[in-house]
């Protein structure tokens, strides 16, 4: 299997995690509006990222565009920003809500791990779609 294919399983995995998440936010909401549930906790939604996350997205995705010596075109550049920054930082960032169901302060710094595994995995794989 090439690297390309790799990235594109990648690139669709990150899509379902994050449509997941998003659907139990909206479950949330939903089930709150119609008296069934808590209300849902502020700054739960999806694209309220850590930093931490960008930074770890961006510094993976770098990596692997020097070993893959990509060369930098603003097409390059454009697929890259998106698909090695926003998308592994958006999915790390759904992983953390999916695992605590929106809540922030259950958080354990397994789960943070995890997310940083996440958004680099996405970083560093996201080059194959150059």
């Amino acid at each position: 299997m090439s690297v390309e294919h790799i990235a594109v399983i990648v690139l669709a995995v990150e899509v379902v995690v994050m449509v997941a998440a998003r659907v139990g936010t909206e479950r949330r909401h939903w089930n709150h509006a119609e008296g069934r549930g808590p209300a849902p906790q502020t700054g739960e939604d999806l694209t309220f990222v850590p930093a931490a996350l960008y930074g770890i997205a961006a510094a993976s995705m770098a990596v692997g565009a020097l070993t893959a010596s990509v060369e930098p075109t603003l097409e390059a550049l454009a697929t890259v920003a998106v698909f090695g920054v926003l998308l592994p930082a958006f999915t790390a960032n759904a992983v953390l809500r999916l695992s605590t169901r929106g809540g922030r302060t259950a958080v354990t710094p397994g789960l943070r791990g995890l997310a940083a595994t996440v958004a680099a995995t996405g970083g560093l794989v996201s080059v194959g779609l150059i």
